[in-house]
């Protein structure tokens, strides 16, 4: 279609130019002169438009170019958007862990979530923070909604944190409603299992479970999440609950570090 145009305007220039010949030629006759202006008169109208809407076709070849630029100019600022929406709510993250950090009673050191471990991968993690850090070995580790689990293996500038839904992880814990004790053990499946729970017990859904300050990882006092569920294993002397962690492991972004 485009060549067709294109051939069409160059027979009219061609034309317009014979015709230009003939009008201004003083060797033919003004009758034949005039029959042919008269003639060509239509074709040169016909001209005319064509090269009216040549005209208005090269602003609009400008104007695409100029479009483009500024399409790739709203996906930058688009771009730009985004990554200052992201950069916002990561500072208002640090910020509030920073804050919390400074309301517990213990020392902490702020560490950022960098990575997992590919063997174990939903139950372990990796932090930015070392030993160059201050970073020790076998020391509880928590977030603002709650303990996430302690330092594993501590290198120069980076950690591995096992968490306490880890099934080798285990921790003395209690019922902060009625001091009830038990200890800890993470689950496959991403829960934990309050056992050693006397049969006497009024443990209930909804309970809170702490941790019970046994020993030197865990201080006292730290929430672990509610109980989900109570039961009791066959042949056993004991109860166990279902525990739901406050943290969900899988949206870790920032933890604290107890020194």
């Amino acid at each position: 279609m485009r060549n067709r145009k294109n051939i069409a305007v160059k027979i009219l220039a061609v034309l317009a130019f014979l015709v230009f010949l003939i009008i201004n030629s003083r060797s033919i006759s003004n009758p034949f002169r005039t029959g042919i202006s008269g003639a060509a008169s239509l074709p040169l109208k016909g001209l005319n438009g064509a090269m009216r809407a040549v005209k208005k076709i090269i602003p609009f070849a400008s104007l695409r170019e100029e479009n483009r630029l500024l399409r790739e100019r709203i996906d930058l600022l688009n771009r730009r958007i985004e990554e200052s929406g992201t950069l916002s709510a990561e500072n208002r993250r640090l910020k509030d862990i920073l804050g919390f950090k400074n309301a517990i009673p213990f020392s902490s050191i702020p560490a950022e979530v960098i990575g997992r471990d590919p063997s174990n991968w939903s139950n372990s993690l990796i932090i930015n923070k070392g030993s160059a850090h201050g970073i020790n070995d076998n020391r509880a580790v928590i977030s603002m909604k709650g303990l996430v689990g302690r330092t594993l293996e501590v290198g120069r500038t980076s950690s591995k944190i096992l968490l306490i839904t880890d099934p080798n992880s285990k921790a003395g814990v209690i019922i902060q409603r009625n001091r009830q004790g038990g200890i800890l053990v993470g689950r496959p499946d991403g829960s934990c299992k309050m056992i050693y729970i006397a049969l006497d017990s009024d443990v209930a859904p909804g309970d809170r479970v702490i941790t019970a300050g046994f020993g030197s990882v865990f201080p006292k006092g730290i929430l672990i999440g509610e109980v989900a569920a109570v039961g009791k294993e066959p042949g056993r002397l004991y109860k166990y609950a279902i525990v739901r962690p406050a943290q969900d492991m899988t949206k870790l972004e920032e933890v604290l570090c107890i020194r």
